[in-house]
C-alpha cells in the first residue's frame, strides 16, 4: 500500500511537469488573456494526483489496522489454547503442584495435590499451613515449622531440594509420607511472583523402604549363615553369622564361589544334585560336612533358593542359608547319653521294695530330667540291722548323677564295715569334700534299724526334716537336721538325732525338697502339712501306697508346670 500511494504521488507530479509544458506554448499568443483560466486548469490537474495518492495512503492504513487486529485476535486464541494445555498438563500429572503468591495466596491446586493432601482449605496463610493441612515432622508429633515448609521458602525466594514431610488429618483417615520440593516463580525481568511447590507421596516407598530395612535387619542378624551368589555361583553378599560359623570374613569371601568351605568328606554326588536341583529352579535342601577357616570341620544343613528376574524370569541369584548343626548334634549326642546314664543310674536305685523282718519299707521318685541328683537306698548291715537313707545332690543333669553314683558307693562300702552312723558320716564328707567344688554339696537322711526292737539311730546333713506319724495319724516326731551338708567342709561335727523306739503302726516319711518346693500356678509350696494330710489319709495303705500318693499329690499341686527339680519319697512302717 505504501508503494501505490508513493506511485500515485509520483504519477500526479509527472502530469503537472507534462501540462506545465503545453500552457507554455500557448501562453505565447494569449498569456495574459488566458491567465486566470490556464491557473484554474492548472489547481485542479495537480489535485488529483495527490488525491489518489492520499486515498492510497489511507486505505494502507485501514488494512494494516485490520491485520493487526486480526493477528491479536489469533495471538490471544493461542495463548487460551496453550494456558488451557498447561491446565490440562498440570491437572493430569501424578504428582501434586500447588502454586501461590507473594502473599502466600494459592493460585493452583492441582488434583494429586488435593489427593495426596486430602484436601484441605484453599487460603489460608502460610502461617496456618501447617495446622489447616495436618503437616507434621516426620516421625514426631510436632508441626512442621510453616516457615520451613518448601512452599513458604519459595515464595520468599529460595531454591528447595526435595523435603520429607508427614501429612496426618481426619480428612485423609491415615497418614501420608509426602516429598516435597519448591522453587520461586519470577517473571521474564527476574521478578519474583510466588512459588511452585511439587511433591510426591512416599508412603508406599517408606513402607518398601522399611521391610526391606526390616528384612535386611532380620538377615543380618540371623543366627544362620546367609550368603547370596551370582548365577555361576560368585558370593556378593553374605551376613554376619557366616563369618562367625566359618571364621572367614566378609572381605575375603566376596567374589569368591563357595568351594572353599568344601571338606572332602561329601560325596561328589551330593554337589551334582544340588547344581541340577537349583539350576532346574527348584530350592534344594541337604546337609554336608564343610570346613572353617581354621580348619574344623561342621555339619551344615544348607537350603538353596533360585532367584529370578521379575520381568523376565531368569535365574539371576541363589539365595543360601546355611545352619551349623555342631552344636544341635552335639546336644543330640548329649541327650542320648543322659538317657544312657539316667537308665543306668536308675539301677542304682532298689528295683523291689526289700523284705525286712518287722517292717514295711518303700521308696518311689520322679526324675525332672534324663539323669538326677537325688537318691534313696536301703542297705543290709552285717548285724542284721537295716541302713535307710534319702540324699540330695545340689544341682541336676549329669555332674548330679555323677556326684550321686559317686556317693552312693561310698556309702555302700562304708556301711559294710560295720562303723557307726558318726564314723560313716565323718568319712563320708570327708571324701566328698575332697572331690567337689563349691559351690557342689550333699544333704543326706541316714538313719538304722534294730529291726526285732525297733530302735532307730540317725543323723540328718541338712536335709528336709523327716516326718514320725504314729498309728493314729499323730505326728509323733520330726527328725530335723543335725549337722551341715556333705562336702561342704572339712569337718562338719556331726551328731545323731535323739534315739527313739518305733511302735507298731508308726510310719516314718522322708523327702527330699523337690516335694516341698513343688509350687502351684500362684506360687504356693507344696510343704510339710500338705505332705503330712496325705500320709494321714492313707493310714491303712501299704507303704509304696503311701510313697507314690505323695508324689502324685505334690506333682497335682503344680497343675502342670513344668517339673523343675527332682521328687523323692521313702516310707517305713513299723507292723
Amino acid at each position: 500500500m505504501l508503494g501505490l500511494a508513493l506511485a500515485g504521488v509520483f504519477v500526479g507530479l509527472a502530469g503537472f511537469w507534462i501540462a506545465a509544458r503545453v500552457d507554455r506554448a500557448e501562453a505565447l499568443s494569449g498569456l495574459e488573456a488566458h491567465l486566470n483560466e490556464r491557473a484554474f486548469s492548472l489547481e485542479v490537474q495537480f489535485a488529483r494526483p495527490v488525491a489518489a495518492g492520499a486515498g492510497a495512503f489511507l486505505v494502507y492504513e485501514l488494512l494494516l489496522a485490520l491485520a493487526l487486529s486480526l493477528r491479536g485476535r489469533v495471538r490471544d486464541r493461542v495463548r487460551q489454547a496453550d494456558a488451557e494445555l498447561i491446565r490440562s498438563v498440570i491437572r493430569s500429572l501424578p504428582e501434586g503442584v500447588v502454586v501461590a503468591d507473594t502473599t502466600g495466596q494459592f493460585i493452583v491446586i492441582n488434583d494429586a495435590a488435593r489427593r495426596i493432601g486430602g484436601g484441605g482449605p484453599t487460603s489460608a496463610s502460610p502461617a496456618e499451613w501447617s495446622e489447616a493441612f495436618g503437616l507434621y515432622v516426620p516421625g514426631t508429633d510436632r508441626l512442621f515449622p510453616t516457615d520451613e515448609l518448601p512452599l513458604a521458602r519459595a515464595i520468599r525466594g529460595e531454591e528447595v531440594p526435595e523435603t520429607e514431610v508427614l501429612v496426618r488429618n481426619h480428612r485423609l483417615g491415615g497418614e501420608t509420607w509426602v516429598g516435597a520440593s519448591a522453587s520461586p516463580l519470577r517473571d521474564c525481568n527476574g521478578r519474583l511472583l510466588g512459588g511452585v511447590s511439587v511433591f510426591r507421596d512416599l508412603t508406599e516407598k517408606k513402607r518398601a523402604d522399611e521391610l526391606t530395612g526390616r528384612l535386611s535387619s532380620a538377615v543380618e542378624q540371623t543366627a544362620d549363615g546367609v550368603f547370596i551368589t551370582d548365577r555361576k555361583g560368585a558370593i556378593e553378599y553374605v551376613n554376619p553369622a557366616f563369618e562367625t560359623t566359618t571364621g572367614y570374613s566378609r572381605d575375603e569371601v566376596i567374589g569368591s564361589t563357595p568351594r572353599f568351605l568344601r571338606s572332602g568328606k561329601t560325596q561328589p554326588d551330593y554337589y551334582a544334585a544340588l547344581w541340577s536341583t537349583i539350576l532346574g529352579g527348584e530350592t534344594f535342601k541337604g546337609t554336608a560336612i564343610n570346613r572353617k577357616k581354621n580348619g574344623e570341620l561342621f555339619a551344615a544343613e544348607q537350603t538353596i533358593t533360585p532367584m529370578r528376574d521379575s520381568r523376565t524370569g531368569r535365574l539371576t541369584h541363589f539365595v543360601s542359608v546355611m545352619r551349623d548343626l555342631t552344636d544341635r548334634l552335639r546336644v543330640e549326642e548329649n541327650a542320648v547319653e543322659q538317657r544312657l546314664a539316667g537308665s543306668v543310674q536308675q539301677r542304682l536305685f532298689p528295683r523291689t521294695p526289700p523284705r525286712f523282718p518287722g517292717f514295711e519299707v518303700a521308696g518311689v521318685f520322679a526324675p525332672a530330667q534324663d539323669t538326677f541328683g537325688d537318691y534313696f537306698d536301703f542297705i543290709s548291715l552285717p548285724d542284721g540291722k537295716l541302713m535307710f537313707v534319702v540324699a540330695d545332690v545340689c544341682g541336676h543333669g549329669m555332674g548330679a548323677a555323677l556326684i550321686m553314683a559317686g556317693t552312693r558307693a561310698f556309702l555302700r562300702s562304708l556301711a559294710r564295715t560295720g562303723m557307726p552312723i558318726q564314723d560313716i558320716v565323718a568319712e563320708l564328707n570327708r571324701l566328698l569334700f575332697e572331690d567337689l567344688e563349691a559351690p557342689r554339696f550333699v544333704t543326706m537322711m541316714l538313719g538304722t534299724l534294730d529291726t526285732p526292737s525297733g530302735a532307730l539311730e540317725w543323723a540328718n546333713m541338712g536335709h528336709p526334716r523327716g516326718l514320725l506319724v504314729d498309728a493314729t495319724g499323730a505326728l509323733r516326731a520330726t527328725l530335723d537336721s543335725t549337722c551341715r551338708p556333705l562336702g561342704l567342709f572339712g569337718d562338719i561335727g556331726c551328731s545323731l538325732g535323739k534315739a527313739m523306739t518305733l511302735d507298731p503302726g508308726d510310719r516314718l516319711l522322708l523327702m527330699t525338697d523337690g516335694v516341698l518346693e513343688t509350687t502351684s500356678p500362684d506360687d504356693v509350696e507344696f510343704g510339710f502339712d500338705a505332705a503330712l494330710d496325705v500320709v494321714r489319709a492313707n493310714l491303712q495303705a501299704p507303704a509304696e501306697a503311701v510313697a507314690r500318693r505323695v508324689l502324685d499329690a505334690a506333682l497335682a499341686h503344680a497343675s502342670g508346670q513344668p517339673q523343675i527339680d527332682d521328687v523323692t519319697a521313702v516310707v517305713i512302717i513299723k507292723q
